[in-house]
């Protein structure tokens, strides 16, 4: 009879040990590719909802006769305070009053910044002074506009019932923070610091251009977030006062 010989104990270790790696080899591919997945469709939710926020606000500005207040970049904020980043008027002269025969109406987006510093794995928020999770609100009012002292629009204070939630997951990065990229940002072309109708601008001084920045960041590890620029233009609806 022929002398049959199994494997030696060798060669079934080095068989385990090569089955091991590849084995190990696929788990870390698998992995990554989830992970990457993840990525992929939290990017495209971020996106898709910084999209739909860019439409609303485009169709506000083109619905609009003017600009009442824009806040430029933030340098404080204090969560659960809201505050006003932009008003704009519908139907309404530059005296303030309604275009005769329509109704007045203040479209109006107030800023609530988040209180995020540190991620899920422990990384701390970029830059340091910046802060996560932030939400804008955006609502519509027919009520005149009051001002504070500071020439700051009194329409984000009180309940939120009747606003809607216009973006979330929205990064503050505070304007005083040298080097850093200032976020959300609300400004006029040309006009330096925050405009409003109640700081002394004229007929003449009317704001006709605006310049937006925002960042989405998700309070994941890795990052994920989405970052645009816009520049919208007022129809030229001004009407004079009589």
């Amino acid at each position: 009879m022929k002398n049959k010989n199994g494997f030696t104990l060798t060669e079934i270790l080095l068989a385990v040990m090569v089955v091991g790696i590849i084995g190990v080899a696929l788990a870390s591919l698998t992995t990554a590719a989830s992970r990457e997945g993840g990525v992929g469709r939290s990017r495209t939710m971020l996106r898709n909802s910084m999209s739909r926020a860019i439409r609303q606000l485009r169709q506000d500005v083109q619905d609009s006769t003017r600009v009442f207040y824009a806040a430029s970049s933030i340098a404080s904020a204090t969560h659960g305070t809201p505050i006003p980043l932009l008003v704009l008027g519908k139907n309404v002269r530059l005296d303030g009053s309604a275009i005769p025969g329509t109704t007045r109406e203040y479209i109006v987006y107030c800023f609530d910044a988040g209180n995020r510093t540190t991620l899920p794995g422990g990384e701390a928020v970029q830059p340091s002074t910046a802060t996560d999770d932030g939400v804008i609100y955006r609502k519509s009012s027919s009520d005149a506009i009051s001002w504070n002292t500071n020439h700051t629009p009194n329409v984000c204070t009180g309940t939120f019932a009747s606003s809607e939630i216009f973006l979330n997951h929205v990064k503050w990065i505070p304007s005083n923070a040298t080097g850093n990229y200032p976020v959300p940002l609300f400004s006029i072309s040309g006009h330096t610091g925050a405009y409003s109708v109640d700081a002394g601008a004229s007929t003449t001084n009317l704001a006709s251009t605006i310049n937006v920045k925002l960042i989405l960041e998700l309070p994941s590890s890795p990052v994920v977030n989405d970052v645009t620029e816009e520049i919208f233009m007022l129809p030229n609806g001004f009407v004079q006062p009589s």
